[in-house]
């Protein structure tokens, strides 16, 4: 199936770029307005490039959080995610209209600054020359003392003080077209979440049709959840699609580092805001402890997800696909409801039925069904099997709503809540599900008693 990735708005693109640590990636929170890029003081946190959408009076942007470049002639910085890095900031750098270059003010110019200005005067774009963590108004004099690099005088900054910022985005934005959009493309999210190194990334590039994130064989390579907008042509129109690749999910034990914590908080978060989650399995072994906490996880949180058990193409040569697929749900009863899909993120294999479940899912999602079919169907699952006795109590239902789509959620008012077991609870959403064509869908059932009509004790 045939796929686009590009701004459709053509909105103008800024990349933020410097070294490790000059405070990038919380000017990019500010500019934002949310905290979307982890920060931290340690150096090289974000490898991969976060985009997100910026707005200031009226104008409209797509602002692009790079990874620091950690190299210079006179001293190279031996790290195995530099490569990669700097793929994703050439890139970045191609496709921006403006750089903000950032510095750090309280350290003043250093060697890699200097390499980095080297670098970036070679490349013909606009740069907005930045001196950030100018947190007092001595710092924020001395900036315009600091050597230029070439670039004109800095702008002082303090990201976490919110100094100048205006200021910043005032100069950014000057010769933007100011927009007065009153549509807003909504775009699907959609998670691709799993353990360290089951593919989740090889599998968003291989729908984009580029290296749009770094994979490694080393765990915890991703450390953000990076936002992608795509586009999927579904006959005469687009599917609006926002992927979200996040970091490896591991045991709260194994968590040793800051960075690690805020990885998993933002891949919880990543799950929390996702329409569609896509849980990736390692297909080549058995289904662990974690994967299984992984899909609790999603599934208490009612959330319509793909089951994609990756690495077919090893799987397939030592076992039958029903073997795996009967291990797989029997061992994640949370995601009973979700369809089961084996694919090759190296090769796109069954690529296009995961594109059509999403295509599916997407409109189930926007499903709304009448109060009075509700009842109805409530009424044919009642006679068919009556609700149950708890102890000498009758558990009744009166009458039930659609209360809302993403999850489907339905609203029982019945006599009293605990009467009713937990079997029958399961047994009223399956009957639900099949009534109403949800089978792959999550179905949430409430209840809240209520005193039945003519009853005024």
């Amino acid at each position: 199936m045939e796929t686009l990735n590009q701004n459709k708005l053509n909105l103008p693109n800024i990349a933020i770029v410097g070294r490790p640590n000059v405070g990038k990636s919380a000017l990019f929170n500010r500019i934002i307005k949310r905290r979307l890029a982890i920060v931290h003081e340690e150096s090289g946190v974000t490898r991969d490039r976060i985009t997100a959408a910026g707005k200031w009076e009226g104008k409209e942007f797509l602002l692009i959080d790079t990874g620091g470049l950690g190299y210079f002639k006179g001293e190279r910085i031996t790290n195995q995610f530099d490569r990669f890095i700097i793929d994703q900031l050439k890139a970045a750098i191609e496709s921006a209209d403006k750089i903000i270059f950032v510095i750090d003010i309280i350290k003043g110019i250093t060697p890699l600054d200097t390499e980095v200005a080297n670098f970036l005067r070679k490349q013909e774009k606009e740069i907005i020359y930045t001196a950030n963590k100018a947190d007092n108004p001595e710092l924020a004099d001395s900036a315009c003392t600091l050597s230029p690099l070439g670039f004109g005088e800095s702008i002082p900054v303090s990201s976490l003080h919110n100094v100048n910022i205006d200021i910043l985005l005032d100069e950014i934005t000057k010769d933007f077209i100011e927009h007065d959009r009153t549509v807003s493309i909504e775009r699907l999210n959609v998670a691709f979440v799993g353990r360290p190194n089951v593919g989740k990334s090889s599998i968003v590039n291989s729908l984009l049709n580029e290296r749009r994130v770094i994979v490694s064989e080393i765990p915890g390579t991703t450390r953000d959840a990076v936002d992608i907008p795509m586009e999927i042509p579904v006959e005469d129109t687009l599917l609006h699609l926002n992927l979200i690749d996040t970091a490896g999910m591991v045991k709260r034990s194994r968590v040793k580092s800051v960075v690690e914590f805020f990885s998993m908080t933002r891949t919880k978060a990543a799950i929390k805001r996702a329409d569609i989650v896509l849980l990736v399995i390692d297909a080549t072994v058995s289904v662990t402890a974690q994967d299984k906490k992984i899909s609790q996880i999603i599934g208490d949180e009612g959330k319509a997800c793909i089951l994609l058990a990756n690495k077919w193409d090893l799987a397939g040569k030592e076992t039958k696909q029903k073997i795996l697929f009967d291990s797989i749900r029997d061992s994640m009863p949370y995601l009973n409801y979700a369809p089961l899909l084996s694919i090759c993120a190296l090769s796109g294999y069954n690529f296009g039925s995961m594109q059509k479940k999403i295509i599916d899912m997407k409109t189930n999602l926007t499903v709304t069904i009448p109060t009075p079919i509700v009842n109805r169907v409530l009424n044919d699952i009642t006679t068919r099997q009556p609700p149950p006795h708890y102890g000498t109590h009758l558990f009744k239902i009166y009458y039930g709503i659609h209360k809302c789509s993403n999850p489907h959620t339905f609203l029982l008012f019945v006599n009293k809540s605990e009467y009713c077991p937990q079997n029958y609870r399961k047994f009223l959403i399956a009957q639900l599900r099949k009534a109403f064509g949800l089978s792959e869908m999550p179905i949430l059932l409430e209840t809240k008693a209520k005193k039945p009509q003519g009853n005024k004790k």
